[in-house]
C-alpha cells in the first residue's frame, strides 16, 4: 500500500514521537478535515472541530476571491479597514449558514450544534470587539482636535510672519482675511466630497 503524501491528520502520537500521517478525517464522517478516527475524530468534539476547520477553509477561499486590500499609511484608516474586513468576514459566514437545513445534528452519542454556527458566533464576537474598540477611540472628536491644533499653529506662524514684515497694517489685514477664507474653503471641501460619494 502506497504511503499517503498529505495532508495529514496531524494529531500528536500518544506513545511515540511525531504526528499521525493518516489522511485528515480518515474513518470518520468528515473525510478531508479534522483528526482521523484513531485520534478521536469521530467524537462530538472531533466532529465539531472538523466542521469548524472545513468552514473556515471554505470561507477563506471565498474571502480571497473578493479582492486585494490596498495598504494604507494612516493607522486610523487601517483600523477602520480592519473593521470593514471583519464585517465582510461575518457576511461571508452568514451566507454559508443561510444554506443550513438545521442548526443541530445528531451523532451516536449526542446532539451537536453545527460547527458552522460555532464559527459564525465566534466571528460575531470578534467583529463586535473590533467595532466597540473603534467606537471607544472617538476618532471623529480626535480628528477635530488635531485639525484645530494645526489651524492654531498656522495662525500663529502667519501672525508672526506679518509682525516681522514691513507691510502696512491695511495689507496685513487683507492677507489675514484671505488666509481665513482659504482655510474655511479647505474645511468645506472634504464635506462636499463626502456628499458626492
Amino acid at each position: 500500500m502506497a504511503k499517503h503524501k498529505g495532508p495529514f491528520c496531524g494529531a500528536k502520537l500518544l506513545k511515540r514521537e511525531g504526528t499521525c500521517t493518516l489522511p485528515p478525517g480518515w474513518g470518520t464522517d468528515h473525510p478531508g478535515a479534522g483528526h482521523c478516527r484513531k485520534h478521536f475524530g469521530s467524537t462530538p468534539s472531533g466532529n465539531k472541530a472538523a466542521e469548524r476547520e472545513r468552514t473556515e477553509t471554505e470561507a477563506r477561499k471565498l474571502l480571497d476571491g473578493i479582492g486585494e486590500y490596498d495598504p494604507v499609511a494612516d493607522p486610523v484608516d487601517e483600523l477602520r479597514r480592519l473593521a470593514g474586513r471583519a464585517v465582510r468576514w461575518l457576511d461571508v459566514l452568514e451566507g454559508i449558514i443561510a444554506d443550513l437545513e438545521r442548526l443541530r445534528y445528531s451523532t451516536k452519542t449526542a446532539e451537536q450544534i453545527d460547527g458552522r454556527i460555532v464559527v459564525f458566533e465566534r466571528a460575531m464576537d470578534r467583529c463586535s470587539t473590533i467595532l466597540q474598540g473603534l467606537a471607544r477611540l472617538n476618532l471623529d472628536e480626535r480628528s477635530v482636535r488635531v485639525q484645530e491644533a494645526q489651524v492654531a499653529i498656522l495662525a500663529g506662524a502667519l501672525a508672526q510672519a506679518l509682525a516681522e514684515s514691513s507691510l502696512p497694517a491695511e495689507e496685513q489685514q487683507v492677507i489675514r482675511v484671505r488666509v481665513a477664507e482659504l482655510v474655511a474653503a479647505a474645511d468645506e471641501q472634504p464635506v462636499l466630497a463626502a456628499g458626492r460619494r
